[in-house]
């Protein structure tokens, strides 16, 4: 059977962390929140504060703080380049009054203050910009991992940026295709971002068996995607799916009125 596609129009944190995995160190980092929102036009100035915490019951933490750029790529991963500034990057615009090193003793906090400056003279259209904050542990720690060996335990914790303008809001995304990967034994959903704003939602996905009616129901998934964001949602199957004609359906929950982008796919299992 080939495949076929419906496609309905709308109608009305993040941490990032280095995985060290198992020890026997106690040693902890928290940010809060995983993301902070700047809404400034050209010129203007305002400032967040995070939370940052030692969760350690022994250990002291010297830390630096960073600024970097970051976005998504076309399946919703991060891309953090080292050694450029990306043109949706307002990492450059951002600074610490109290600077850019402290020490937070086992179990204390420290609010930090951190400033965006946006430029007086953008380009047109840049009404969104990102970044990343990065706290980095500068004193590693020893430990032990799960095998018995010795290692040094080197935290790292950020947090995203996002600025936008004071202006009108338009989100909306737009599906282009859905198809069924039989060779990867997943959905491919592909959708862009058209509008003039990030937008986060939850996808909701569901098979439903042609020959006996039974329904595979997924759970709920949240996705993140930025203006002009080409993203391809990639949808794993079960590995115990019985053989059939299926009737595949995904809709995207978006925004504050909760706007809704649906397809359906019609795909032979074999």
């Amino acid at each position: 059977m080939k495949n076929k596609i419906i496609i309905y129009l709308s109608f009305i944190l993040f941490v990032a962390g280095l995985s060290f995995g198992k020890t026997y160190a106690q040693v902890g980092l928290s940010v809060s929140p995983p993301r902070v929102y700047y809404t400034l036009n050209e010129g203007e100035s305002g400032s967040q504060k995070v939370m940052v915490t030692n969760t350690s019951k022994e250990a002291p933490l010297n830390l630096s703080i960073s600024f970097e750029s970051w976005k998504y790529d076309d399946f919703g991963n991060n891309i953090t380049p080292e050694d450029s500034i990306m043109p949706c990057s307002c990492a450059d615009w951002m600074s610490l009054p109290e600077g850019s090193y402290f020490s937070l003793k086992a179990g204390e906090s420290k609010e930090v203050e951190i400033v965006m400056n946006v430029p007086a003279n953008l380009r047109d259209g840049q009404n969104v910009q990102t970044a990343m904050v990065y706290f980095t542990q500068m004193n590693p720690v020893d430990g032990i991992n799960e095998r018995g060996a010795n290692i040094k335990i080197n935290l790292r914790s950020g947090i995203k940026v996002y600025r936008k303008d004071n202006i009108s809001e338009n989100k909306s995304l737009e599906i282009v295709n859905f198809t069924f990967d039989r060779e990867n034994h997943a959905l491919l959903l592909t959708f862009n971002n058209n509008g003039n704003m990030w937008v986060n939602g939850i996808a909701f996905t569901s098979l439903l068996n042609s020959n006996n009616g039974k329904e595979i129901k997924f759970a709920p998934d949240e996705f993140y995607t930025l203006p002009g964001d080409h993203r391809i949602y990639k949808i794993a199957l079960p590995a115990d799916m019985e053989k059939a004609p299926y009737i595949a359906t995904v809709m995207l929950e978006y925004g504050d009125e909760k706007k809704i982008d649906a397809a359906e796919l019609q795909f032979t299992y074999e």
